[in-house]
């Protein structure tokens, strides 16, 4: 093996891993956008959900 052809597999293998890293990180940040996302959503459905509770109570007193 020449000295060029294993600075290239080095080269490739290098390049690999640095893809599989970039692959984890992106897949990583997708996950927590989405976990973001869904804890954002939650937070607003239950907002909405206590002003609804909020309000059933003052209608009940109102009656």
């Amino acid at each position: 093996m020449s000295h060029d052809t294993l600075n290239d597999e080095q080269l490739d293998e290098q390049d690999i891993l640095e893809a599989d890293d970039t692959q984890y990180h992106r897949s990583r940040s997708s996950r927590n956008d989405t976990l973001r996302l869904r804890r954002q959503v939650e937070a607003l459905l239950e907002e909405r959900r206590l002003k609804r509770a909020i309000e059933d109570d003052w209608d009940l007193e109102e009656e």
